[in-house]
């Protein structure tokens, strides 16, 4: 095929409808786009290569066609001696040409191809809509070539022919730059480089007719193809598409066009202080040159305004843009409009322009464009320097903005601040930013000084919490940051007033306190002030006091207030704290072993991150549903929850983070791994002061580990580093862990006593899936010292405790341990009814359906006692009391199994 730049496919397409016309019959095809983008170019390469093939090809153009017949004259030309000239029969006429394009059509498909068809007379174009409705089984195809918008007769005809029959619309676009280069490679005679092409492209908007027009006159001119070849590409390229050859006054309304934008003609007009028809008929005149859009007062390409201001002086370009922005100015147009061209001058004279600024400011802000409100305060600050109120306007910008991008900026805007309570403030907002752009060292710094002032500090006493609960916030982002807070600036329930501010910093002291591990009561009531109702209740920091009452054993309490977080955020639209409370409550119900709540939980957490406007960290849902993916043994699904993690930073979920990557890496067998990833999340968190034994316990699973690693003495030394720490943190939760770290590094009766008082502990907790787990070290620890019945009474346990969690990979733990303990079990679902033998199933399915004990012994022809002893065993391990509950019980588990 003949190289066609840009159109080889459409040449393909419309040579194949041809090839194919006389199996599929008659077809129209419409070849559509604005002027010079390569119609005519397009038909004449489709009958070069029509002209080797076995079809009769009749062309016309409608150019200039403007007497009855005349294109079809040029159709038929001596191929029909059809006499059209006064005949007022046209239906006859018609008839008469209908046969001699039959005729045609009886040994080849025929082909009319029609140009400029928008132009056609009107009988030309009505003989075409008369031969496509009778030729619907004959081998017709008809090409159509119109520019829209020209001739709204011809469009409506035109579409009203496309529902004839088959049809197909080929809409002609500007080359792409792939294209363009290879049109400037054969003008030309070289390869461009790609910025010239680039440049070529831009200048003609892809136009091939203009981009010709432009590659001849650089031809001519001896411009080469490459870098030192752009700017004269754009000089002549504005005598191509910018309508130098207008007379005036159209340079003038191109000129005013690209300073003003999108405008309308009276706006110009007095902006040019020209009568209104005047401005028209340029207008006119510059969309016949394809330089403005059909129908918008607006250039037909973006760059063609770009063009046309590049030949403007500086001096005059400054003049345009000061008089466009006084006419918008008086004409009420919006503030943002009216900056734009207050942005481009050098100097603000008149004081409107500055309160235009800040005005167009406050709009972006509102739409949420902060990167326009920057730009317009900054603009303000260069003509009023250390304007105070500026300085705020832009500060509050700022610290809405990307922590990334703002915070430099940030920080030199507060130090031109002189009024010290709104620098305090904003220092505040910098302090929470600086937590998720890793800024911590810094933010912690300053807020640290405002502290240590103490009495001589210049900051009012209201402001004195927040700025405490700020750096807390902040301190407890980085290591370095954390050890200092955690040894210097905790606070005590006596220093914090019970005020509003005093519930802002209690949220945050109360996590700290926790993550010291020093006083539960401390930790415990700082959470409770948080959390008391009041006119102002800070939703972050009564998240982490939520939070902080699960760890120190108050579930109850922790649960009714994230309950309540969970609605009031969810009502007020606060997404990002909406997603954290679902995902710390998915965390609580995970730890109580609610595994179902819990999923649904964590689940929904991470749909609200993803849907919020602004980002939300997904740390808390991801590690939560790991922990619930683990449970269930989908260890390649929390592996990917993790992935997505990546390396936690040091802070809040740092070592949640860290111990459920070590177990993931221990559920694949990669026991070393696991015991390094616990033992570095350690040493990380004692040198940073983080020493609470329960919010991530990883010791616990570290001493596990080194005695399975054959490393006992290290084990002994890492319990009794646990054991300190539990009593210093006494809480049920902390004497379990404790005592079960002990008893794995222990040997002999010692390890039995000190695993069956964590049993005995943990059965008294609310962390059931913990109190599984001391079962199952108890059992274990029986099977290592030869007890295979003492081992097989607990591992059942185990198993039956796990399998009522739904704490799949717990039951599996345990039944291995008791199958090599010679226990008989089979192969476990995560159902609580697995736990049953076959009997004790069709006993429980016969209670359940209301037979009495000894209707079910006479239909299992077993006696009354037998049938007590199977419900017993069935109430211990289905975790129910009364035999009414049975239905309700059985019925779960037959819908997990169906699902």
């Amino acid at each position: 095929m003949t190289d066609l730049a840009g159109r080889k496919v459409e040449c393909e397409n419309l040579v194949r409808l041809a090839a194919t016309s006389r199996a599929e019959g008659a077809h129209l095809a419409l070849v559509r786009g604005p002027r010079g983008i390569g119609k005519s170019g397009l038909l004449a390469a489709v009958r070069r290569e029509l002209g080797s093939c076995d079809v009769t090809v009749l062309c016309a153009t409608g150019r200039a066609r403007v007497e009855e017949y005349g294109s079809v004259r040029e159709l038929f030309g001596h191929a029909a001696a059809v006499d059209t000239t006064g005949r007022a029969d046209e239906y006859a006429v018609f008839c008469e040409l209908y046969r001699v394009a039959v005729g045609m059509m009886a040994d080849r498909p025929l082909v009319v191809v029609l140009d400029d068809a928008n132009a056609c007379d009107a009988r030309t174009l009505r003989w075409i809509g008369f031969l496509l409705r009778r030729s619907a089984e004959l081998p017709l195809v008809v090409v159509l070539a119109w520019q829209p918008g020209v001739a709204e007769d011809a469009d409506l005809l035109f579409a009203d022919m496309a529902g004839i029959g088959p049809s197909t619309t080929i809409d002609l676009t500007p080359l792409p730059a792939p294209d363009v280069a290879a049109v400037v490679e054969r003008a030309l005679g070289r390869r461009p480089d790609p910025v010239f092409a680039e440049a070529c492209g831009v200048i003609t908007g892809g136009n091939p007719l203009g981009l010709h027009t432009l590659l001849t006159s650089l031809r001519g001119h001896g411009v080469r193809p490459d870098e030192s070849g752009v700017q004269r590409v754009r000089e002549l390229g504005r005598q191509v598409v910018a309508g130098c050859s207008l007379e005036e006054p159209g340079h003038e309304v191109a000129q005013a066009i690209a300073v003003l934008g999108p405008a309308d003609v009276r706006t110009v007009g007095r902006f040019l202080q020209l009568p209104e028809p005047l401005v028209t008929t340029a207008v006119g005149a510059l969309r016949r040159e394809e330089v403005l859009a059909p129908k918008e007062l607006a250039f037909r390409h973006e760059d063609i305004a770009d063009v046309v201001l590049s030949a403007v002086p500086a001096t005059k370009l400054t003049e345009l843009r000061r008089r466009a922005a006084t006419v918008l100015h008086d004409e009420g147009r919006p503030a943002e409009e009216v900056a734009g061209q207050l942005m481009g001058l050098p100097a603000l004279p008149e004081a409107w322009m500055v309160r235009v600024l800040r005005d167009a400011a406050a709009a972006a802000v509102r739409r949420g464009d902060l990167e326009a409100a920057e730009r317009c305060l900054t603009r303000v600050l260069d003509q009023l320097p250390g304007d105070p109120a500026t300085l705020l306007e832009l500060a509050d910008v700022l610290v809405v903005m990307g922590p990334a991008a703002a915070l430099p900026r940030l920080t030199e805007v507060v130090d031109q601040m002189a009024d010290t309570g709104a620098k305090v403030r904003i220092l505040c907002r910098v302090g929470l930013m600086a937590v998720a752009a890793t800024w911590s060292e810094a933010a912690f710094d300053r807020l640290a000084a405002i502290l240590d002032e103490g009495e001589n500090s210049p900051v009012g006493s209201d402001l004195m919490p927040q700025v405490h609960a700020v750096l807390l916030a902040v301190g407890l982002g980085e290591r370095a940051g954390t050890a200092e807070l955690l040894t210097r600036y905790r606070l005590s329930p006596h220093r914090v007033p019970d005020t509003a501010a005093g519930r802002l910093v209690s949220g945050v002291a109360a996590q700290a306190e926790m993550l010291a591990g020093e006083c539960v009561r401390s930790a415990v009531d700082l959470a409770r002030r948080s959390l008391v109702p009041g006119p102002a209740v800070h939703a972050g920091p009564a998240l982490a006091a939520a939070a902080v009452l699960g760890l120190c054993g108050e579930p109850a309490e922790a649960m009714a207030a994230l309950d309540r977080l969970i609605t009031t955020t969810g009502a007020d639209d606060a997404l990002d704290v909406h997603a954290l409370a679902l995902a710390t409550r998915a965390g609580l119900l995970d730890h109580a072993g609610a595994l179902a709540q819990a999923h649904a939980d964590a689940r929904t957490a991470l749909e609200v991150a993803e849907r919020a406007v602004t980002p939300v960290e997904d740390e808390l849902p991801r590690v939560a549903m790991a922990s619930i993916l683990l449970k269930r043994g989908d260890v390649a699904g929390a592996e990917d929850h993790l992935e997505r993690v990546g390396e936690p930073r040091f802070g809040w979920t740092y070592g949640p983070v860290m111990v459920m990557k070590a177990a993931v890496r221990r559920a694949r067998g990669d026991l070393t791994g696991a015991l390094d990833l616990l033992l570095d999340c350690g040493r990380q968190l004692t040198s940073a002061g983080v020493l609470n034994p329960v919010w991530a316990p990883w010791w616990l699973d570290a001493v596990c580990l080194l005695v399975r690693l054959d490393r006992r003495e290290e084990a002994v030394g890492l319990a009794e580093f646990g054991a300190e720490r539990a009593r210093r943190w006494d809480t049920l939760e902390a004497r379990g862990l404790s005592l079960m770290a002990g008893g794995v590094a222990a040997t002999g009766a010692v390890a039995e006593e000190l695993l069956g008082t964590a049993v005995a502990e943990l059965a008294e907790s609310s962390a059931r899936p913990l109190h599984v787990r001391a079962v199952r070290l108890l059992g274990e620890s029986r099977l290592s010292h030869g007890d295979f019945k003492g081992a097989r009474e607990h591992l059942r346990t185990a198993v039956t405790l796990a399998i009522r969690l739904g704490d799949r990979a717990a039951a599996a733990e345990a039944r291995n341990l008791l199958v090599l303990a010679g226990g008989r079990m089979p192969r476990l679902g995560a159902r609580p009814s697995d736990a049953l033998s076959g009997r004790e199933r069709r006993v429980a399915e016969l209670a359940a359906a209301g037979a009495t004990n000894r209707e079910i012994a006479e239909e299992l022809f077993v006696t009354v006692r037998t049938v007590e002893s199977h419900l017993s065993n069935v109430y211990r391990k289905l975790g129910v009391e009364l035999r009414t509950d049975l239905p309700a019980t059985l019925d779960t588990g037959l819908r997990a199994a169906s699902a």
